[in-house]
C-alpha cells in the first residue's frame, strides 16, 4: 500500500486520537489536517458524527493498553510496524534509556520525521538518539533485521503492531507473523498487538459501521478483516505453529484512564459493549521448542 492509500485511516485516526490525552494526538491532527477529512467523510458516506466517533475511546484505549504492556513488559527496545502518526516513540524515548525504532512507508516516515523535527523545536524536547525512524515494509524480513540493527542483544525487545493487520490477507498476516517471530528467535522478548480478529467479532456490526468499512476499502483498495479467524482454537493453533506461547489481556483494565469518553460525553454502554472484543495479545518465542 502506498501513503495515499492510507491516508485517509490515518487522518481519521489521527482526528480521533485528538480529544485524549495521548502524548501529541492533537499538534498531530492539526499538522494532517484531519478535521477536514473527518467532515469529508462524513459529506461523502452521508454518515453522522456519532456513527464514528464511538470508535475514539476505541483507539485511545489501543494506544494506551499497549504503551502500558510495554512498560511492564520491561522491554526496553521497542519496534513499532506500520507505526503510523502515533509518535509513541517520540513519547517514549524522552527516557533516555529506551530504544525505540518506528518503522513505515517511506513517503509517511518522511512526513513524520519532519513532524517530529518540528514538535523538538516547538517543545524543546530533549534529543537523545534514541529514536529511529525507518523505511521497512513488515513483509520483508531482511527489512525489518535491518530495522532491528540498532538494538543490543543483551536487552529483551516488544515488537509492535496496532491496527496493521486488519488490512491484510491471511497469508499476508501469516508471512508477517513469521518474520517477527524470526526477530524472537533471535532476541529475548515479546511481541505486542491487538491485531487478531475473530470472525464472529468483526462481523456483529452496524449498519454505519459496515457504511464506513466500505468507504475505508475503497479509499485503501483493502478489504478489511480478511485473515479473522474462525475461533479461538484456530487462533491459537496459528500461535502454536509459529511456535509462539500466547498470553492475553483485556485491553480496557490494560488502558489507565480514557479521558475521551467524558470529552466527548459517549455513554459509557460504548465500553460495556466493546470490551469482551477488545483483545491485546502478548507473544513469546517457545524457546522449548527452538
Amino acid at each position: 500500500m502506498n501513503f495515499e492509500k492510507i491516508s485517509l485511516t490515518a487522518r481519521l485516526t489521527s482526528y480521533m486520537r485528538q480529544f485524549s490525552d495521548i502524548p501529541f494526538a492533537k499538534e498531530v491532527a492539526i499538522r494532517l489536517r484531519a478535521k477536514e477529512a473527518f467532515e469529508e467523510l462524513l459529506r461523502d458516506s452521508e454518515l453522522r458524527p456519532e456513527d464514528l466517533l464511538w470508535y475514539t475511546p476505541i483507539l485511545e484505549i489501543r494506544y494506551k493498553s499497549v504503551a502500558e504492556t510495554i512498560r511492564k513488559s520491561g522491554a526496553t527496545q521497542v519496534l513499532e510496524l506500520a507505526s503510523g502518526f502515533s509518535l509513541r516513540g517520540l513519547a517514549a524515548t524522552q527516557d533516555p534509556e529506551f530504544t525505540y525504532v518506528e518503522s513505515d512507508l517511506e513517503e509517511l516516515t518522511g512526513e513524520k520525521a519532519s513532524l517530529v523535527a518540528d514538535l523538538r523545536r516547538q517543545y524543546r524536547l530533549a534529543e537523545h538518539g534514541n529514536l529511529h525512524l525507518v523505511t521497512a515494509d513488515a513483509l520483508d524480513r531482511s527489512q525489518l533485521r535491518s530495522a532491528a540493527k540498532s538494538f543490543r542483544r543483551d536487552r529483551p525487545i516488544a515488537v509492535v503492531n496496532e491496527g496493521l493487520f486488519p488490512y491484510l490477507s491471511a497469508s499476508e498476516m501469516a508471512a508477517v507473523a513469521r518474520n517477527i517471530r524470526s526477530l524472537l528467535a533471535e532476541f529475548d522478548g515479546v511481541w505486542i498487538t491487538p491485531d487478531f480478529s475473530l470472525k464472529q467479532d468483526v462481523q456483529d456490526v452496524s449498519e454505519q459501521q459496515r457504511r464506513f468499512r466500505r468507504v475505508v476499502a475503497a479509499a485503501t483498495e483493502r478489504t478489511l478483516y480478511n485473515n479473522a479467524f474462525d475461533s479461538d482454537d484456530q487462533l491459537l493453533a496459528f500461535f502454536d505453529g509459529l511456535e509462539l506461547q500466547a498470553r492475553v489481556l483485556n485491553a480496557v483494565d490494560a488502558a489507565p484512564n480514557v479521558v475521551s469518553m467524558d470529552v466527548l460525553n459517549l455513554p459509557h454502554q460504548i465500553l460495556d459493549e466493546a470490551k469482551p472484543k477488545l483483545r491485546l495479545w502478548v507473544l513469546s518465542a517457545d524457546r522449548a521448542r527452538q
